[in-house]
């Protein structure tokens, strides 16, 4: 089965549960660079993100896929993928993970400047589940699309809908298309192949969570 049954995880439970609560917090900051009070701060992240990124489109066939697109790094915790015409065509704002750059787990979430401005209620949501390792807020623009990738197998990872738009826009997991709902999760084994599109006029923005156990 492709997608899990998020009902088996307590963080979807918590989600689900309190959508306006994360819904609120999101409104708050609505990817806003102009809200941010230090952008030179330093960001021991970006390397990871980098490798990481790099690592996901390693084993799929978007085999050109460096020619194509490229990372970039728009705040501190804050990443995006860009195509050769300068276009974004997804970002995300990491708001706390357990994964330090050299790759030790710490105990607790560390939340980003981001999660302590904007964030705090869904971070206080969520930091009671040890499960929980990686928590980001991410932007699929209109006309957006991020190829084929894979992540990491032991990891279970959620989309959580907060702004969806109607049209063609959607989430393929080895091959199964879905959509995404506000206020629910979706979750699959980040180890999957997944791609994402939104030809819509719209952004689609979803909270991604990824969970220990895959």
């Amino acid at each position: 089965m492709v997608y899990l049954n998020p009902s088996q995880y307590k963080p979807c439970i918590s989600l689900e549960d309190n959508f306006e609560i994360i819904l609120k917090d999101y409104q708050n900051f609505l990817f806003d660079i102009n809200k941010l009070n230090d952008l030179d701060s330093h960001d021991e992240g970006v390397y990871f993100w980098e490798k990481g990124h790099e690592k996901a489109y390693y084993n799929t066939d978007v085999y050109n896929y460096a020619d194509s697109y490229e990372t970039y790094q728009k705040a501190p915790d804050w990443y995006g993928v860009k195509s050769n015409g300068d276009i974004s065509i997804w970002d995300a704002v990491l708001l706390a993970t357990k994964v330090k750059p050299d790759k030790t787990i710490l105990p607790e979430l560390r939340p980003s400047p981001v999660c302590k401005e904007f964030f705090n209620n869904t971070l206080n949501l969520l930091k009671v589940f040890p499960e929980v390792i990686n928590i980001q807020i991410a932007r699929l623009p209109s006309d957006g699309l991020l190829p084929k990738h894979r992540g990491f197998k032991e990891l279970n990872r959620v989309h959580f809908g907060l702004i969806v738009p109607v049209g063609d826009m959607g989430l393929s997991v080895d091959g199964e298309k879905t959509k995404w709902k506000v206020g629910k999760c979706l979750v699959f084994n980040d180890g999957s192949e997944h791609y994402v599109w939104n030809h819509t006029k719209m952004d689609r923005i979803i909270l991604i969570m990824d969970l220990f156990g895959g």
